[in-house]
Parts: structure tokens; sequence; C-alpha cells
């Protein structure tokens, strides 16, 4: 019976652990989406930066 505590306790633990993470990377691509259309607008990359907290690097292959 410990054992399948255990188990299930592991099996929580990574299942938030994947949630939380396919939880970044969605925030992460509404971020990209929102620059992009920031670019198309012609806003600099220094502002797009401080709103949106990508890198320099991010910002340019968005553009590309």
């Amino acid at each position: 019976m410990l054992v399948t505590y255990e188990v299930n306790q592991e099996f929580q633990v990574d299942e938030t652990l994947t949630l939380k993470k396919a939880e970044k990377q969605g925030e992460k691509r509404a971020i990209k989406r929102i620059a992009l259309k920031m670019l198309q607008k012609d806003i600099d990359n220094q502002t797009i930066s401080e709103l949106t907290e990508l890198t320099d690097e991010e910002i340019e292959q968005i553009r590309k």
C-alpha cells in the first residue's frame, strides 16, 4: 500500500511539473505573438524588450 501511495505521489509531482512547463511555454508563445504584432507596427526592439521581457536575440528570431 505504501509503494502505491509513493508511486501516486511521484506521478502527481511529475504531472504538476509537466503542466507548469506547458503553461510557461504557452505564455512564451503568446508573448512572441504579441512581439510579432509590435514588430509589424514598427515598434523598436528596445520598447518591445521592455514590454515583453524578450531578449534582443529572441526579438530578432521573431523578425525573421
